[in-house]
C-alpha cells in the first residue's frame, strides 16, 4: 500500500495530478491566456464603442466652444473700438490718459485677433501652459474674469428687461 493517498470526492477531477500545482498544466495556461485575450478584446471593443458614442458629443461641444469663441472675439473687438473712440474724445483734455486707453484698446484688439485665428484646442493648451507657469496669476485672472462676466450678464439682463417694458 502506498503512503501517498489520493483524495477523493466531488472536488477532485478524475486523473488530476495534485503534485503539479494548480494552473501549471499546459491546458490551464492556454485557458488563462485565452481568457486574458478575451478580456483584452472586450476592453478594446468597449473602448472603441465608448469613443464612437462620445464623438458626436465632443464634436457638438467643440462646435459650441468655437461659436462662443467667435462671439467673444467679436465682443472684445467691439469693446476695443469703443475704447479707441473714448480715447479720441478725451485726448484733448487728458492726453496721457488717452494714450493709456489707446494702449489698452490695442491689447484688446490683439486678444480679439488671437481668438479669431487660434483653435479652441490651441487656446486650451495655452491656458494650461500659463496656469502651470503662473498659477497665482491664472487663478486671480479667472476670478476677475468671473466677476466681469457676471457683471456683463447682469447688465445685459437688466437692459433686456428695460427693452420689454
Amino acid at each position: 500500500m502506498s503512503s501517498h493517498q489520493e483524495p477523493s470526492g466531488p472536488y477532485v477531477a478524475e486523473n488530476a495530478d495534485l503534485d503539479s500545482g494548480i494552473g501549471n498544466t499546459p491546458s490551464a495556461e492556454s485557458r488563462a491566456s485565452k481568457v486574458k485575450g478575451q478580456i483584452s478584446e472586450f476592453a478594446e471593443t468597449a473602448k472603441s464603442q465608448a469613443s464612437a458614442a462620445l464623438q458626436p458629443i465632443a464634436n457638438n461641444a467643440r462646435g459650441m466652444a468655437e461659436e462662443q469663441k467667435v462671439r467673444g472675439a467679436a465682443r472684445i473687438g467691439d469693446i476695443a473700438q469703443a475704447l479707441h473712440s473714448a480715447a479720441d474724445q478725451i485726448s484733448e483734455d487728458v492726453p496721457f490718459a488717452a494714450d493709456y486707453v489707446h494702449s489698452a484698446a490695442s491689447k484688446l484688439e490683439e486678444t480679439s485677433t488671437m481668438l479669431r485665428e487660434r483653435s479652441v484646442e490651441d487656446l486650451a493648451q495655452m491656458a494650461m501652459e500659463f496656469a502651470e507657469q503662473r498659477p497665482l496669476v491664472y487663478v486671480s485672472g479667472a476670478v476677475a474674469a468671473g466677476f466681469l462676466v457676471a457683471r456683463l450678464l447682469r447688465s445685459s439682463v437688466a437692459l433686456g428687461d428695460e427693452d420689454e417694458e
